[in-house]
């Protein structure tokens, strides 16, 4: 199957989910008021993904900035992706980037830390310079 890539947008994040490797990422800031039109694309392209992955998957989020709205998709694509592990057995480790001045980004990570116990989700946070 296809790598998939999406350039940011001026509301919506990059995308890259890159087969050959299996490190999926979305980085930016997403706050489109059609998060679902947005999102869609991505959850029907890795719903298909996971049907033929048996490899490790590394699942790196890092937003600078997300809405209500882009965090239940959030959810939605990490639910997705516990029920995978759980079915398969195959590793997917999520890593939750933000950057340590960025408290509320800080929160959507504990929040689904706490939310998806049997998911392996790293908070990783970054230290300004």
């Amino acid at each position: 199957m296809k790598s998939l890539f999406i350039k940011a947008g001026d509301y919506s994040p990059k995308v890259s989910f890159d087969t050959s490797s299996n490190v999926f990422e979305i980085t930016g800031d997403s706050f489109g008021e059609d998060t679902l039109r947005f999102f869609n694309p991505i959850v029907d392209w890795l719903q298909k993904y996971l049907k033929q992955n048996n490899r490790f998957i590394e699942f790196n989020i890092q937003m600078n900035y997300l809405n209500t709205s882009s965090f239940k998709r959030f959810n939605e694509i990490l639910a997705m992706l516990e029920r995978y592990y759980m079915a398969t057995k195959t590793l997917v480790k999520i890593n939750w980037i933000c950057n340590q001045d960025d408290d509320e980004i800080i929160d959507y990570g504990e929040d689904i830390k706490d939310f998806f116990e049997n998911l392996p989700i790293n908070i990783h946070i970054k230290t300004t310079a």
